[in-house]
């Protein structure tokens, strides 16, 4: 794996409810990008962030894992968190970890407690959000309605960027808003394969409704674009999505995708959204913390050459390895063998610095 410079990274916390279908998607999305080169399944046991055997056992996360996927040349990490409320310490911690929240919804199932919850943190650590309708080819998949749930229950700022070309086992591609573009995917498709073409005619209404209240809700978020637009002027793809990334990061906007990720569909559409509209630490606020033993505050740029300094996250424990830390570096960088100060320990360490 190359190396990526941090203009080039993306955080981001794949949560849900339990069942959503947090675990396949992001199985799918490193499996379609060729970061895996195994696309598992949750209910086999094989999916690639559920590794525990009570994972296995259970069918469902008890931990947080990570996986990545290397598209359109930036690297995104991805940190699946558990969707039951009994292991929220993890979610959270996930959360806390990332730049961006990936929310997964099943299209079968809509908001549920555990969204709520994760949908709660996020709005507390001050997250884009992307919401994902997962699942689109089960029986009685209803795309609509989960809309009409996340605007009810969790935002009236959710608006999709997606509409699907149908649903259940009629589920075969989705209509971009942005490119105006429909996408359909090959039928038997191992790594989301698809075809560019245009609206099919019986969908056109719909995607023209859909059309316009994304772009009214962009453009509410920019005083320039609202004049130009209600001037009548067309409002095109490559000022629209700068608008939306803008407008995420200030919790003004929350797009919503769909996809299948059994069947691989939509996996490169959503990891296109990804790499365009969550954005890179090093556009993050600086984090203001204290100094270890005091109430000196400290303020942590998000920039390579700012001092070193790390907060670690999660420590598993490997039966033939040990103690394993994960950690989210908040500001300079690190390299492998460098010593570092170990603050809540007060000791310096190279091999095991947390």
């Amino acid at each position: 794996m190359k190396e990526y410079a941090s203009t080039d990274i993306r955080n981001v916390a794949v949560v849900g409810h339990g069942g959503s279908g947090k675990t396949s998607l992001v199985d799918a999305l490193a499996f379609v990008a060729g970061s895996s080169k195994r696309h598992g399944r949750v209910k086999d046991g094989t999916a690639l962030t559920d590794y525990s055997p009570d994972e296995i056992e259970k069918g469902y996360s008890i931990n947080l894992a990570l996986a990545y996927a290397e598209w359109q040349g930036a690297k995104v990490n991805f940190i699946d968190t558990p969707g039951f409320l009994d292991f929220a310490g993890d979610t959270e911690a996930g959360i806390f970890a990332a730049d961006a929240s990936l929310v997964v919804l099943g299209a079968t199932s809509g908001v549920e407690v555990g969204t709520e919850k994760v949908w709660e943190y996020s709005q507390q650590f001050h997250h884009p959000v992307i919401f994902y309708v997962s699942m689109m080819d089960k029986e009685h998949a209803n795309f609509a309605k989960v809309y009409d749930d996340i605007r009810e229950h969790l935002s009236s700022k959710a608006v999709p960027v997606e509409i699907p070309i149908g649903e259940g086992a009629a589920f075969k591609g989705v209509i971009n808003l942005i490119t105006q573009k429909a996408l359909t995917f090959k039928p038997g498709t191992k790594t989301g394969e698809l075809t560019e073409g245009a609206i099919p005619a019986e969908l056109q209404d719909e995607y023209e409704q859909y059309e316009k209240d994304l772009i009214e809700k962009v453009v509410e978020t920019d005083e320039a674009l609202m004049e130009r637009y209600f001037a009548g002027e067309t409002i095109g793809h490559d000022e629209l999505v700068p608008a939306m990334r803008k407008a995420m990061k200030a919790g003004e906007l929350y797009p919503i995708l769909c996809g299948a990720a059994e069947l691989t569909y939509g996996m490169r559409a959503l990891l296109d959204e990804i790499v365009e509209l969550v954005p890179p630490p090093t556009e993050n606020d600086p984090v203001e913390a204290e100094k270890w033993g005091s109430a000196e505050k400290v303020s942590l740029p998000p920039s390579d050459k700012a001092p070193f300094s790390a907060l670690v996250f999660k420590i598993i424990s490997e039966p033939h390895v040990g103690d394993v830390s994960i950690f989210r570096i908040m500001s300079g960088s690190v390299k492998s063998g460098q010593e570092v100060w170990n603050a809540a320990r007060d000791v310096i360490a190279t091999d095991s610095p947390f």
